[in-house]
């Protein structure tokens, strides 16, 4: 059986087809803008702020590393409610800062930082911050990744010291592309501008990432279905669901129980990276595919 769950949390209905169609139709025989002006502006407007606040970005990975980068030198204090996905510890490790984990129960005695990390909802438990006020650090760094999957979405006011990374190719079901882009005020916006090079996206990507204000009818029509089958699939299985497309899924030893799934052609997470060494995260597919999953879990146990 070949069944894959896969760990990224796909869009199990992706990819988007207006997206695709753009991407394979953009014209290769130039360069495209160095400013990539038409772009940052059909995002500003899609986010209701100035074209100055808009970074653009070939993946989140590398718009984490540059934001490291920029704001964060050796010995630096950097903390990050929850585990923090991985490329953004390793990009901390590589400029030698000093980076501090912490769970949802320090929010009251957090003191102060160089940078803070949230990735909200967060990976793998879906936990959800409202937006706060973080006066005390100097950069705060709010991950969206999977914001888009929430029924209700929540935007974080654009102060001074906030950067939102923006992943949209999750949602839209087009990870291969790397669409992603940061919105951020624009003095800070500027230095993270500033360490980027000329022509740093391909223009295919360029397109994809101008036309997202027009692709949003993909994600209404089927988001709130995928939200459903994860309900569903959670249901099932006994486990809390998160209001997101994944969730996790207690089971002792989960690097033994993925490596017995992956021999089976099923492929979960194993959140012990994340610091949780007895769950699994586990996104949805398809209704079929999930009632697989089910079976094949409770012969399992």
């Amino acid at each position: 059986m070949n069944y894959p769950l896969i760990p990224q949390a796909l869009h199990p209905l992706g990819p988007n087809p207006i997206l695709a169609r753009i991407w394979r139709e953009a014209d290769l025989s130039a360069y495209p803008d160095p400013h990539y002006q038409r772009t940052r502006d059909a995002l500003a407007a899609y986010h209701g702020v100035d074209p100055a606040c808009v970074v653009l970005g070939v993946g989140a990975s590398e718009l984490l590393h540059r934001i490291v980068r920029a704001f964060v030198v050796p010995g630096d204090r950097v903390l990050s409610l929850g585990a923090p996905f991985g490329e953004f510890a390793r990009a901390v490790a590589l400029q030698r800062g000093n980076l501090q984990v912490l769970d949802r129960h320090s929010l009251a005695t957090i003191s102060p930082a160089r940078l803070l990390y949230l990735s909200n909802p967060h990976s793998p438990t879906g936990h959800l911050l409202p937006p706060m006020d973080w006066p005390q650090m100097d950069v705060v760094v709010v991950d969206e990744a999977y914001a888009p999957f929430l029924a209700e979405q929540i935007m974080w006011p654009l102060r001074t010291n906030v950067i939102r990374v923006q992943s949209p190719g999750k949602a839209h079901g087009l990870l291969g592309l790397r669409p992603a882009y940061a919105l951020a005020a624009p003095a800070l916006a500027t230095q993270l501008v500033n360490l980027q090079p000329a022509w740093a996206l391909p223009a295919p990507l360029a397109e994809v990432l101008a036309a997202l204000p027009s692709a949003d009818d993909f994600l209404r029509e089927t988001l709130g279905k995928v939200r459903s089958w994860a309900d569903e699939l959670a249901m099932a299985l006994d486990t809390p669901s998160t209001g997101l497309h994944f969730f996790t899924l207690h089971r002792p030893n989960a690097r033994q129980v993925t490596a017995a799934l992956l021999a089976q052609g099923i492929r979960v997470r194993d959140c012990t990276s994340f610091g949780l060494p007895d769950f699994i995260r586990i996104a949805t597919r398809r209704r079929e595919d999930n009632h697989k999953l089910v079976e094949i879990l409770a012969r399992m146990r």
